[in-house]
């Protein structure tokens, strides 16, 4: 009888199985739903790094007038070379990091391509985690030479390559054949042609100011390239070569949403045409001029893209 009762109150291997077949079902039914959440706690935290951008930018304007501009064209040569800073480098007494902004030397190569810095120190230290986007596969830093620095997961919209609205015709705002072509008609400019709200013609709740390259980009096969405009020498604090030359932290669209695989200015990060990306499901994230911020839709028409990168072209914005 004992023997009995203990077959009666144990598991036979049948009932096992199909206990783990359901606990199976359970995760499979589950998981999806946690995988969700955690994508939806990651993107309003993205949403609020582009918030404190564009909080940040609103407060440089009301102490400057303009918007916060990307550098000044390089100078010199070799170990006296010249490169500034980048519009992120701006915004930090604005971003609650005035004991870095106070520690700068505005000379020297801020890009450390060519020589000594008397940043050094300065750019393998400094982390700001509000650049970084929280579902990012992408790496945060990067090793140049002996310095390791910031590469952030956001970009400055510089313009777009076709006049705003259009997909075909292209602007006839300034621009020049370097590393692809960069088009001066959005708002995070270089020195020469700085921006005000002002200028802002087509309104400031219709135009991009920073979006996302937060993502690796892929090729038909899906083979990923680290390939994004703070990837080169300086990372987040470099402007590059400033202007007519090598950028960094800025872009002109010149492609769609995740468009443009190894296409003409997008084969190197110091290229001026590297697209929008990002690892959010269905789009990017970005700010406006108002300080607002969307998600754009992965399929948003391309006319549509170049007519919120354009700060001027007086068309109706459709929605995005």
């Amino acid at each position: 009888m004992t023997s009995s009762r203990a077959r009666q109150l144990g598991f036979t291997l049948v009932e096992l199985l199909v206990v783990i077949a359901i606990i199976g079902v359970l995760v499979a039914l589950l998981l999806p739903a946690v995988q969700a959440a955690r994508e939806a706690a990651r993107r309003a935290q993205c949403s609020n790094n582009f918030k404190q951008i564009g909080l940040a930018a609103h407060m440089y304007h009301d102490t400057y007038q303009i918007l916060p501009y990307n550098g000044v064209p390089q100078a010199g040569s070799g170990a006296t070379m010249q490169r500034g800073v980048s519009w992120f480098f701006r915004l930090l007494p604005f971003m609650e990091q005035q004991p870095a902004f106070n520690k700068a030397v505005f000379s020297g190569d801020w890009s450390y391509q060519d020589g000594p810095s008397p940043n050094t120190e300065l750019m393998n230290t400094l982390r700001v985690n509000t650049l970084w986007c929280p579902s990012a596969p992408i790496p945060k830093t990067k090793l140049l030479r002996d310095v390791t620095v910031q590469t952030p997961h956001y970009v400055g919209i510089e313009g777009s390559y076709f006049q705003g609205g259009s997909a075909t015709v292209a602007s006839t705002a300034t621009y020049v054949d370097y590393y692809g072509r960069t088009v001066y008609n959005g708002v995070i400019q270089i020195a020469e042609f700085p921006v005000g709200f002002q200028t802002v013609t087509d309104g400031t709740s219709n135009v991009m100011m920073a979006s996302e390259q937060s993502d690796f980009q892929r090729d038909a096969l899906g083979v990923k390239t680290d390939r994004r405009s703070s990837g080169h020498w300086g990372g987040a604090w470099s402007c590059g070569a400033g202007a007519r030359n090598w950028t960094q932290n800025v872009t002109t669209i010149r492609y769609p949403i995740r468009g443009g695989y190894a296409a003409a200015g997008n084969t190197a990060p110091y290229e001026s045409n590297i697209p929008l990306f990002s690892a959010h499901p269905g789009g990017v994230m970005c700010v406006l001029v108002d300080g607002s911020v969307r998600m754009v839709n992965q399929t948003v028409d391309f006319a549509t893209l170049t007519a919120i990168a354009d700060r001027e072209d007086g068309n109706v914005v459709a929605d995005f």
